[in-house]
């Protein structure tokens, strides 16, 4: 209930047409209303016309003194005019409420994605991107079935029925009261069949997401997929989750099917007392045939909204198992992004003072104490896996501390605007991502007013201007998703080029020139060696020959410092650091 509650929260910004959809839902069953309660004296009418007679003793045709001509004609128009009114009623409420649902899955959809953007770096690497995809498309359209349209079915239903009860309590009360004796026996199969389609339909976005992430994984990875000659091993794997998903629809298409011709049995139930029930009154005198054919009309309508109210409540439990997989991600805190004090760079230092990171319970950093003055150019070096690039993602706070802090000028970061920090922080990283975009657009990420002449220097600068004019549209070119139209290098160059039209205070190179030949990296090094000046700058690569000039080089290795010092000075003392140069320069 509190699931569904939160959902109907979202209704209010569409009160408008809400409103209007209710007045068409009210048009609608009055309409209903009044079709059921004609039946009876229109058929009355045609048999006592037949016979020369023109009578009829049941409202409104009791009040209209008309002759048998004009009768003739004036229930046809009636019949018309409520058949138009049902139509229109029933179209504006379709219309409405359709706009309602589509606002709300539109604001729903917006708010996931962007408090799912809020998240901290951490969620991410344990969540797949086919998951949130799926989360985003296919859990929040399942939503709209249980806010605006299972809201309208209800509303529309239920008047429907209330009138239609009136009809029917108006007409005969004790026939009302044999009709309805299907009426508490529907309740608990209805509950049940809404318990298990909740259930099931959760499976069913469970596996939805699965698929989704293989699809993502799979065509991301197709050159890989490819080179490795696995499209079969990835298909098997995907028929795998396709299969699941396939055997919780039917799970839930048999819910569905029993839910009909269950509704069905109990509403024969009914007729049949019913019918014998009436049979009984005619005989005895106390009911008239035309006043049972409109009882009859309106209890066969009446079942109908009941009917559908049982499937609005699969539709509903439907809704609230994909609402519950959203508002798990909802519930989930994200980065204060805005609190804290607010920073324009480094005037000390940034430091590190006992710093320790556990991932999972695996212990990466242990203890560590540095302190990189301002303008220093920092360089870790040390074996795959010895928490170089978590040691940087401390910085920005892509990680939190396990314990100990990371300072700047002897402040927190934890008390420092996110917003701020993240400004002040360049990063170049040896995965590329890169946006399905122009060119100019992707060097400008971040500062999409940047005018054309400061792009054109940012790449001049990273030795991508020469290759950028030689793409089609030069730098108005669309590099396709993940700049799949660039080399390995030329991706590089990019983002380079983007980190040098930031021009923060704070630099974070982590293998920035690991896809560079030996020509494109001796260029870059020129423009990252002028960035660097008067730059606080934090240098992850494993090639030791582009960190010969590093002010200082720690070296990493079970979670703590190892070694401290210059190029040569390492060199000399024949440690950690000579061992990993010896070993990437021996023949």
């Amino acid at each position: 209930m509190n699931t569904y509650l939160r959902i109907l929260r979202l209704l209010p910004p569409y009160k408008g047409h809400f409103f209007l959809a209710f007045l068409c839902m009210v048009g609608f069953a009055l309409a209903n209303g009044a079709m059921a309660y004609l039946i009876g004296p229109v058929m009355k009418f045609l048999f006592a016309a037949g016979k020369g007679g023109a009578e009829i003793n049941m409202l409104p045709f009791e009040l209209l003194t008309i002759s048998k001509d004009k009768m003739m004609l004036a229930i046809p128009l009636v019949l018309i005019a409520v058949a138009a009114l049902k139509g229109f009623s029933s179209y504006g409420q379709t219309y409405f409420m359709g706009f309602v649902g589509q606002g709300v899955v539109r604001d729903l959809r917006d708010n996931l994605y962007r408090h799912i953007l809020s998240l901290p770096v951490s969620f991410f690497s344990s969540t797949s991107t086919g998951t949130l995809s799926s989360r985003i498309t296919h859990d929040v359209y399942l939503i709209q079935t249980s806010t605006a349209e299972a809201v309208a079915q209800v509303l529309k239903q239920s008047l429907t029925i209330i009138v239609l009860g009136a009809v029917v309590v108006s007409l005969d009360w004790k026939l009302a009261l044999a009709a309805s004796i299907a009426l508490p026996l529907s309740a608990y199969p209805m509950r049940k069949l809404g318990q298990k389609m909740k259930k099931v339909s959760k499976q069913n976005q469970i596996t939805m997401g699965a698929m989704s992430a293989l699809l993502h994984e799979a065509i991301s990875g197709v050159r890989v997929v490819k080179a490795f000659c696995m499209e079969g091993y990835e298909g098997d794997r995907f028929q795998k989750e396709s299969e699941s998903y396939m055997r919780s629809q039917v799970k839930s298409i048999k819910v569905r099917a029993i839910s009909s011709p269950l509704m069905e049995t109990l509403g024969a139930v009914a007729f049949a007392v019913t019918i014998w029930y009436a049979a009984y009154r005619i005989h005895q005198g106390t009911l008239a045939p035309e006043a049972f054919i409109s009882f009859f009309a309106s209890v066969l309508m009446f079942y109908q909204p009941i009917k559908a109210l049982n499937g609005v409540n699969l539709n509903i439990q439907q809704g609230i198992a994909a609402a519950q997989r959203v508002y798990e991600i909802m519930d989930m805190p994200g980065e204060p992004r805005s609190s804290g004090a607010p920073i324009t760079g480094v005037n000390d230092s940034i430091e590190f003072r006992g710093v320790t990171f556990r991932y999972n319970e695996e212990w990466v950093l242990k203890g560590i104490d540095l302190k990189v003055k301002k303008g220093e150019a920092l360089a870790i070096v040390g074996s795959s896996g010895a928490g170089k690039s978590t040691f940087v993602n401390l910085i920005p706070r892509f990680h939190e501390v396990t314990s100990g802090a990371v300072l700047i000028d002897g402040r927190d970061l934890r008390e420092i605007s996110l917003m701020s920090l993240r400004s002040c922080i360049a990063i170049v990283s040896q995965q590329v991502t890169l946006f399905n975009d122009t060119v100019r657009a992707n060097i400008a990420y971040g500062s999409p007013e940047t005018d054309e002449a400061r792009c054109v220097d940012a790449a001049r600068a990273a030795s991508a201007h020469e290759f950028i004019m030689r793409l089609p549209k030069g730098y108005d070119t669309v590099i396709g998703e993940g700049g799949v139209k660039l080399s390995g290098g030329e991706r590089q160059r990019l983002s380079i080029a983007r980190a040098l039209l930031k021009n923060a205070p704070i630099l974070i190179l982590d293998e920035a020139t690991s896809a560079l030949d030996s020509e494109s990296e001796f260029e870059v090094q020129k423009a990252l060696a002028n960035l660097m000046k008067g730059r606080t700058t934090f240098v992850i690569a494993h090639r030791l020959s582009t960190i010969r000039n590093a002010d200082r080089i720690i070296v990493l290795a079970d979670g703590v410092i190892k070694e401290t010092g210059r190029h040569e000075e390492l060199l000399n003392k024949g440690g950690e650091y000579s061992r990993l140069y010896s070993m990437q320069f021996k023949a």
